[in-house]
């Protein structure tokens, strides 16, 4: 069973990460053609294709590290707007996760819960305004729960998997308040969020590269 990761397996969770943007590069960039410049999915993969690239020569265990490096990629390769805001978060959870070399659920939690503060200080937005929180936030309470509830890794990264393709699945029904999408008004509703997107397939990241390693 496993209960932890470590530096190499974050780096892969990223190179899964890539993967699940390029594959889904399309998508977005049609869901982003709806409410925005329709170019997301170019900026996300290019800038997870950087992170993946430039973390072969990091190697030090400290994940705090990791992300903080991962987020200084991502502002330099991609300063766009999700750039930044993912580039803030990934630097906002490195800070949290400063010296450690494992992570559990406890935190796996601080993690994402870094990743939310980071947007949030950010984008000024708030959970409902149709953003990339609406996705995020989700996997955060479920991995609360998962912690509370003494699940696995698998169990609690698999709960937070599906609460985060839920709720970026809920946008739809949404009105963006926040970005260029914000100009469409109620014409935003029936479309879903690309920001909230980007967010749910992160998360699919770490579910992917768990079941594989489950699996193997």
């Amino acid at each position: 069973m496993v209960n932890t990761l470590h530096a190499n397996d974050l780096k892969k969770v990223f190179i899964a990460i890539k993967e699940l943007m390029e594959a889904n590069k399309d998508y977005l960039c049609e869901l982003d053609g709806a409410l925005g410049d329709g170019d997301i999915g170019l900026t996300v993969s290019k800038g997870f294709r950087a992170i993946a690239e430039e973390q072969r020569s990091f190697e030090s265990p400290d994940l705090g590290l990791l992300l903080k490096k991962s987020g200084f990629i991502l502002a330099e390769t991609v300063p766009s707007t999700i750039g930044t805001i993912l580039a803030s978060a990934f630097m906002q959870a490195g800070s949290a996760l400063k010296g450690k070399e494992e992570l559990g659920i406890e935190e796996l939690l601080t993690l994402f819960s870094g990743l939310e503060e980071g947007i949030q200080k950010r984008g000024k937005a708030s959970v409902g305004d149709k953003t990339i929180l609406d996705s995020i936030h989700p996997a955060v309470l479920a991995l609360k729960e998962a912690s509370e509830k003494g699940l696995t890794l698998k169990a609690a990264i698999e709960n937070a998997n599906f609460a985060a393709l839920k709720g970026a699945q809920q946008t739809i029904e949404m009105q963006s308040k926040h970005g260029r999408a914000e100009r469409y008004f109620e014409k935003s509703i029936g479309h879903q969020d690309p920001g909230a997107t980007v967010g749910s397939l992160f998360i699919q990241g770490f579910y992917k590269y768990l079941n594989e390693k489950v699996n193997a």
